[in-house]
């Protein structure tokens, strides 16, 4: 296994750290703190558990054509006109990429094509794909990007401290070959969490499918369950105790608390190895988010993610999960895994190949 090497840093600017991170979480959270009734202006009060908490249980999905980061050419709130643009060829786009296949066509590149997609004509088509079709809304608004904080909508840059990490970790790997043993393979891949950061923290869409999850609650307990590779999270409501620095589950620490009608979660001991768009968890960075009931059939996400480790500033945003009416089937792609072993004996294979 490739090891651990991201140090903490010796020296911390703490007060600065300090003010930016409460500024940025008031910033973020402030908006929905008292809201207790449906942003259509409805009147509409949250249901409670038996134990007198706002419920937030049942399926889910944060789906979305909002993209995670603001693009350069869009306002923080998109138009209408902008939303009408974006809707309707997403629409346009899944109907042409959905046609029947011809039969005569030749075969997909597959082999080592990168991304093996790019519509009716590879390996998927979009009849497989479900990554939203309406544009994320927030308290009423359109939103450009699920990003808002910082104000440009963008994710802070990497601190020269993750770049040199990144590069070494790379260095490492070139090492070896892709397939020269299972641990060099991505974890979604070896079946050990879900594809990018479905589960989280921060719980985010993947642009794909599967973007739905399963809420269930208890007096001392909050389960959430992504579809992708059926993970989940348990957090425990309470005082939190700590696990020791020693101790990093696959999704971290996460302990919940209520204030008022909003559940809010604090994530700590992030696990190395899991990486966050392709930034591995850092020692002393944690993930505080809100799930707030605003009507019947939306749960505000927010998420402020304070890593001043590997990012520059604080950063963080605001996901709607959406009521979902459907069923969440269990997600079997990888059942056995025979995949990975394939992967590998078929490498072994092309090595004799070579040397015979």
């Amino acid at each position: 296994m490739i090891p651990n090497l991201l140090p903490s840093l010796v020296i911390r600017q703490f007060v600065i750290s300090s003010i930016a991170s409460l500024s940025a979480f008031a910033l973020l959270f402030s908006p929905v703190a008292a809201q207790t009734v449906s942003t259509d202006g409805e009147n509409w009060q949250v249901a409670l558990t038996s134990d007198g908490h706002p419920d937030l249980q049942g399926n889910w999905t944060n789906a979305t054509l909002t993209p995670m980061e603001r693009p350069d050419n869009l306002g923080a709130v998109l138009t209408q006109e902008q939303v009408v643009a974006l809707e309707s060829g997403h629409a346009d786009s899944v109907a042409l990429r959905s046609e029947p296949s011809d039969s005569n066509r030749p075969l997909p590149p597959g082999g080592d094509d990168p991304v093996c997609i790019d519509g009716a004509t590879t390996c998927y088509d979009e009849v497989w794909r479900e990554p939203g079709d309406r544009v994320a809304m927030v308290l009423g608004e359109p939103r450009s990007s699920l990003v808002t904080s910082p104000v440009d909508g963008r994710v802070p840059t990497l601190t020269a401290t993750t770049l040199n990490l990144i590069e070494e970790l790379d260095l490492q790997r070139r090492g070896f070959g892709p397939y020269d043993h299972p641990e060099l393979r991505p974890l979604a891949e070896r079946c050990i969490v879900s594809f990018e950061s479905s589960a989280g923290p921060p719980m985010i869409p993947n642009y794909w499918y599967n973007n739905n999850y399963t809420i269930v609650q208890t007096p001392e307990y909050v389960m959430i369950m992504a579809e992708m590779v059926h993970d989940v999270r348990i957090i425990r409501l309470g005082e939190p105790t700590s696990l020791g620095e020693e101790i990093r589950p696959w999704f971290g620490d996460s302990w919940g608390k209520w204030e008022g009608n909003t559940l809010v979660v604090e994530t700590t001991n992030m696990n190395p190895k899991f990486a966050f768009r392709e930034v591995p968890g850092s020692d002393d960075g944690k993930v505080m988010e809100r799930f707030t009931r605003v009507d019947e059939d939306t749960i505000l996400y927010e998420f402020m993610i304070d890593d001043l480790t590997n990012y520059t500033s604080v950063w963080g945003g605001q996901i709607p999960f959406k009521k979902f009416g459907e069923p969440i089937y269990e997600y079997a792609c990888h059942e056995g895994n025979y995949a990975l072993t394939n992967i590998l004996s078929g490498a072994r294979y092309q090595e004799n190949r070579k040397e015979n």
